[in-house]
């Protein structure tokens, strides 16, 4: 066991909360924001001298997090702490306490004080007395059904075009079937906007909240994941899921300005979700967006009522919507800051010389971009043009304001603060959008995370992120009726290459082997460095004819380093480390099939 503690929180602010603690008593703190990376830290260094989890991580949640490190041989020392805002979760925690092997089980409302204590307690080798019985506040829980009242959200019509559009492009974006903007009530969720339900539940517009996964985001104020409800010990008896509509859960809390918590964004999958942390941030900030918009349209029409009601018409606008842009424009352009605005209905309107030179785009072509190509731009600039995609498009048009950190990597290495300022002009809403150059130099996190996600040999995806990509295309090929294919390279004598004319010409015969496997995956698949010298393809849309054609084209290609090939098709519903399984034995029989059977 390593003398060292692992903390797997995803919330940046709370773990370096937890780091700090945990390097006051004098231990190394390893931080990482899934039970996944959770998982891989202890393979690479052995079982924590100290656990301090979350329940609800990403990819992995936390009770099979710890049901796999019981598991493990070296991990019968490690002691465990668990930190939550799930009331529900934490009375199962606990309950299971000794299976899970759990030392403390604290909630994140607790004091820090009361933290510190209970991490010297539980580092010295004692249990921490049972959690205090869950929170109840009848008066919050008014408050909080008196606020949904006055922003009249609930109504018997049908649910907006707008919030219903606004749902399937988050069901589209996380790759998932169901997305639902929910608002729980005192006996029931209610669905203001949903996609992908089955009948039943889309006619009834909602379910009891006894069997609601976003009661507990309400309970909790804070984003709920999980990853595969069918094994989790909380939800596994839930209708929903012994149902086979939800297989998985993520949801983040629709926050109103002065703290009620209405119901949550959700996204839903029949399959494990193998949504990453930055995943959960996004849906996070989204659902901050969609409650001021909530709350922005509720004050609307309550000004409107008002003026019907003292008999007054409206104030004639004094500008124009043209005019008022136009006044805006001049003002932007004598800017030294980088700053684009944006009319009424995502319209780039105007920037000046600072943004385009930030961007490397000439600044009379800017307005002629749609707020959507803008966007592809900016995330092309980046080392994950998908993730970095999927959080600008948050910064849209909005009641409230936005902001966020990207990494460019091109035209060279720096940090930008995307800053979204909505304010209304006759018409609608526009946005004033400011990019700030942070400098060139990366926090270490975010080092840490590129490095995590990108090979720094290859340039192609590392096995970790390659996992994530890989279930998700897979679920998507499945609910798309298409033909999803894996293809596994792997170099041969690599370890001879190295041994006898070094490390410098193993590399290269790798990276070349990369730059060919990577043209197979574009446009629509992707390629791995999944362990060592081999490689894996993901071709969605492939069946095994065309791998067969692309293993012939990898074995004739003259001078290029030999490999040795083996490709499997996606079945029915296997499970995808199944998949994965059967691809390995397949390349392990083409590597013994291809050795001679009399060396020499």
């Amino acid at each position: 066991m390593a003398l060292y503690a692992l903390i797997a929180e995803p919330d940046p602010a709370r773990a370096a909360g937890l780091l700090s603690l945990i390097q006051g008593e004098g231990l190394e703190g390893v931080v990482v924001r899934d039970g996944a990376e959770a998982q891989e830290v202890v393979r690479q260094r052995s079982a924590p001298t100290l656990l301090v989890t979350d329940l609800a991580l990403p990819r992995v949640d936390g009770f099979a997090l710890l049901t796999w490190l019981r598991e493990r041989d070296d991990a019968a020392g490690t002691h465990v702490v668990v930190v939550t805002a799930f009331d529900e979760l934490r009375v199962r925690a606990w309950q299971l306490k000794d299976a899970l092997g759990i030392h403390s089980l604290l909630s994140r409302r607790a004091s820090v004080d009361l933290m510190r204590d209970t991490m010297r307690r539980v580092i010295a080798g004692q249990r921490a007395p049972p959690p205090p019985p869950p929170e109840s506040s009848a008066e919050l829980e008014q408050q909080r059904l008196a606020r949904i009242e006055t922003l009249k959200l609930v109504d018997e019509g049908p649910p907006e075009a707008e919030l219903q559009a606004l749902v399937t492009e988050v069901a589209q974006a996380f790759g998932v079937p169901v997305a639902l903007l929910s608002l729980v009530l005192g006996e029931r969720q209610w669905f203001k906007a949903h996609v992908g339900l089955p009948p039943s539940l889309a006619q009834d517009r909602g379910t009891p909240r006894d069997w609601a996964f976003c009661h507990h985001v309400v309970q909790g104020r804070e984003p709920l994941v999980v990853p595969d409800a069918t094994r989790h010990p909380v939800f596994r008896d839930n209708p929903l899921v012994r149902d086979g509509i939800v297989g998985s859960y993520a949801g983040a809390p629709l926050l109103t300005s002065s703290g009620e918590v209405l119901g949550s964004l959700c996204v839903i999958d029949t399959r494990p979700l193998m949504l990453g942390a930055e995943d959960l941030s996004a849906l996070r900030e989204l659902a901050g967006r969609v409650a001021g918009d909530l709350e922005q349209k509720a004050r609307v029409r309550q000004a409107a009522q008002g003026r019907r009601d003292t008999g007054r018409a409206p104030l004639e606008p004094a500008l124009t919507e043209a005019s008022a842009l136009a006044l805006l424009r001049d003002a932007v352009q004598a800017l030294d800051v980088a700053v684009l605005l944006v009319a009424p209905g995502r319209r780039p309107f105007a920037c000046n010389s600072a943004l385009a030179e930030l961007l490397g785009l000439p600044a009379e072509r800017i307005p002629a971009l749609s707020f959507e190509a803008f966007c592809q731009h900016v995330a092309g600039l980046t080392a994950d043009p998908a993730l970095a995609l999927r959080q600008l498009d948050l910064a849209s048009e909005s009641s409230r304001g936005f902001h966020l950190t990207v990494a460019l990597e091109r035209p060279r290495p720096r940090r930008l603060r995307w800053v979204a300022r909505p304010f209304p002009v006759p018409g609608g809403i526009a946005q004033l959008l400011t990019l700030s150059d942070l400098g060139s130099a990366a926090p270490a996190r975010d080092e840490r995370e590129r490095l995590l996600r990108v090979d720094a040999l290859t340039g192609l995806d590392t096995r970790r992120s390659g996992e994530e990509r890989l279930l998700r295309e897979i679920g998507r090929c499945r609910r798309d009726g298409v033909p999803f294919t894996l293809l596994l390279v792997d170099l041969v004598g690599l370890g001879t290459l190295n041994a006898t004319r070094g490390f410098d010409a193993g590399d290269a015969a790798l990276r070349d082997v990369a730059r060919r496997v990577e043209r197979f995956g574009a446009p629509s698949g992707f390629a791995v460095r999944w362990e060592g010298g081999t490689l894996l393809v993901a071709l969605p849309g492939v069946d095994a004819s065309g791998a067969e054609g692309l293993r012939q084209q990898l074995r004739a290609d003259p001078g290029a380093p030999e490999v040795v090939t083996a490709a499997i098709g996606v079945e029915g519903e296997e499970d995808p480390q199944g998949t994965l399984a059967r691809a390995r034995a397949a390349l392990a029989r083409a590597k013994a099939e291809r050795k001679p059977a009399h060396p020499g």
